[in-house]
């Protein structure tokens, strides 16, 4: 190979790694604002209001009994204090063992 030759194939060479280094970093934000996005999606939670919530439980039906209850007042769907005795139309009753 002559000198020019040589130059054209280091250019090309240079090019491709440019490239997949460009491919590569894109892609990498792309996963990164992709999880950021599901783990802002998995913290929202519902109103009190939207979620029906009351303070009282709906027969035996109670927010300690229920599978989404996170002690000590606490909801993984509904925001704000949650009593333990209380109940919104999201109630979903732990599994019996």
């Amino acid at each position: 190979m002559t000198l020019p030759e040589n130059r054209h194939a280091l250019d090309l060479s240079r090019r491709k790694l440019l490239h997949g280094a460009a491919v590569a970093a894109g892609g990498g934000a792309f996963l990164a604002a992709g999880m950021a996005g599901s783990t802002a999606a998995a913290q929202s939670k519902v109103s009190q209001k939207l979620a029906n919530y009351q303070n009282t439980p709906h027969g035996d039906d109670r927010c300690d009994n229920c599978t989404q209850w996170d002690p000590p007042s606490s909801c993984k769907l509904v925001e704000g204090v949650i009593s333990p005795a209380g109940w919104c139309s999201l109630y979903a009753p732990k599994p019996k063992s």
